[in-house]
């Protein structure tokens, strides 16, 4: 008989649960009791299908939109993996989001059922008014704490009886929906469907040097938030795809890192160069023994050639992986590996193997030349079906059968991608992807705003920070602080500008556009 790899998420856990159900799968922190808990693949699969047989139970049907707000914790990944054995469309939720970011997801993703951790009460509270599609509320509860009257707990969920329902889950089932900031400044929800999370566990594990391993597995690490793509894809599908031990912090702290290194034996870790900077610039970093580490991937912005250098002093042997990827190509993706990492200093790599193919193309979608800088695209089985109910953008961004990526790169003699600029103005602060013309529309709001530019700017740890430049109406004012202020109810944390500066003209292009490019090379030697 052929053999044939798992095509959906839940024959993915079936395969780990045939082949290791008594191999420690998961360690992260009980949400409910604040404690460490470590899972078996058994005990992964008993404890989702008591949820699964919950939601069923509540209602919960193949199609509908099950909106998650919680950080990282046990209850996360069984949550999502019970929400895909009865076929619910899992949507992530950013928890640092503000009520009015939050309320636009739920009610642009046809969300019916919204499941969110006690400490964000207050916010689901303030939108229950706003958002009455909504037909069940789920509250993950914390011990001692009561549950409102109109939440159902998760505790009761838990408590479910007999067996989930066998619903039929199709490879082209459309999986996820993850929002990430769009151009416009609204955010655009990306949908995955089940074949899209398979080809991403799959590749993504492959570009890391993963294996799946029967004897001996890889003891894999990341403080990554659970609600980014980088969470609920990444690391959840290589996770399922190749049944290893996964470590993962609610968030990130250097030295709860270390201690996890050298507790748990890591062998491989996933982080951001913000954190690789903070643990090696610990001063408790030589009381660790991390030489268990083997690998160490990294994502979510360019690391320099310093660090890159400290860190291979720091763990002798050590394999360096860069992550370049988007939610839109299912985390994917080019990779530099090891074998290249110093020889190729400043490359993103080469496409995801095998399956990912990359090229570099002009406003016409022709091929550019060696060193000539041009738009990445990409094409692979693990990108996106579409943007959900916006037939417009899928098409601009799916063209020809190539994700469009908006990032500008260039290609050296041997193919090797080196990344040059983001055509649509994204700035990334610490791993977290912030477009310039979201917070631009925020700071319009301001009646004294007359016309503002927001650009990054370089930080030494954060990789970039937001800078904004705001030109007054003639007879108002405004200070700084004052705008700060303006921002905080409307923009996450990691989106509010923290340099405001007030200019009497923002320089302008011959076309008419904010020079950008003049802004920062003025200010930030960019």
């Amino acid at each position: 008989m052929m053999w044939n790899g798992p095509q959906t998420i839940q024959e993915a856990l079936e395969r780990n649960l045939e082949a290791f159900p008594d191999r420690e799968a998961l360690y992260a922190v009980n949400y409910r009791s604040g404690l460490w808990e470590k899972l078996t693949w058994r005990q992964i699969k008993e404890v989702t299908d008591h949820l699964a047989k919950g939601l069923a139970d509540l209602g919960v049907t193949k199609g509908q939109k099950l909106a998650f707000m919680n950080a990282s914790y046990v209850e996360n990944v069984c949550f999502y993996l019970a929400a895909r054995r009865v076929g619910a469309i899992f949507i992530p939720v950013n928890v640092r989001l503000v009520a009015r970011e939050v309320e636009y997801i739920v009610i642009n993703s046809d969300t019916e059922y919204l499941v969110y951790g006690h400490e964000y009460e207050a916010l689901v509270n303030q939108l229950r008014a706003k958002i009455p599609q909504i037909k069940k509320i789920i509250c993950i509860e914390k011990e001692g704490k009561p549950v409102p009257e109109w939440a159902v707990a998760y505790g009761q969920l838990l408590q479910s009886i007999g067996s989930p329902p066998d619903v039929e889950i199709k490879p082209e089932d459309d999986a996820d929906i993850i929002y990430t900031s769009g151009t416009t400044g609204r955010p655009k929800g990306v949908v995955l469907t089940e074949a899209n999370k398979i080809a991403c566990g799959r590749l993504h594990g492959n570009a890391w040097g993963f294996h799946r391993l029967h004897y001996g597995y890889m003891r894999h690490q990341t403080p990554f938030p659970f609600f980014t793509s980088t969470g609920v894809s990444s690391h959840i599908m290589t996770w399922l795809w190749y049944g290893y031990y996964l470590i993962w912090e609610p968030v990130f702290d250097a030295v709860q890192s270390m201690r996890l290194i050298q507790q748990e034996k890591t062998t491989s870790i996933c982080l951001a160069p913000t954190m690789i900077i903070f643990i090696m610039q610990h001063p408790q970093f030589p009381e660790f023994d991390m030489s268990s580490l083997r690998i160490m991937s990294y994502g979510g912005s360019a690391m320099p050639e310093e660090v890159i250098r400290q860190a291979l002093d720091a763990w002798p042997g050590l394999k360096l992986v860069n992550i370049y990827g988007l939610t839109e190509g299912g985390v994917g993706g080019t990779r530099l590996g090891p074998e290249d990492h110093l020889a190729k200093i400043g490359s993103i790599g080469l496409p995801w193997a095998p399956d990912m193919e990359g090229r570099i193309v002009d406003d016409m979608d022709m091929d550019v030349g060696v060193g000539v800088v041009g738009e990445l695209i990409f094409r692979g089985p693990n990108v996106m079906k579409e943007y959900y109910k916006d037939p417009e953008a899928t098409k601009e961004t799916l063209k020809n059968g190539w994700l469009h990526t908006g990032d500008l790169t260039y290609y050296d003699k041997d193919g090797y991608i080196y990344y040059v600029d983001r055509k649509k103005d994204m700035l990334v602060r610490g791993g977290y992807n912030v477009y310039s013309v979201e917070v631009e529309s925020v700071l319009y709001e301001h009646p004294a705003v007359k016309q503002c530019c927001v650009v990054g700017k370089p930080h030494p740890k954060l990789g970039e920070d937001v800078a904004a430049f705001i030109v007054l109406r003639e007879g108002m004012t405004a200070t700084a602080e004052e705008l700060m202020a303006f921002c905080q109810d409307k923009l996450a944390d990691f989106k509010r500008p923290r340099d405001i500066r007030f200019l009497d003209a923002i320089p302008i292009t011959a076309m008419g556009k904010v020079d950008k490019k003049e802004i920062r090379a003025r200010y930030f030697g960019k």
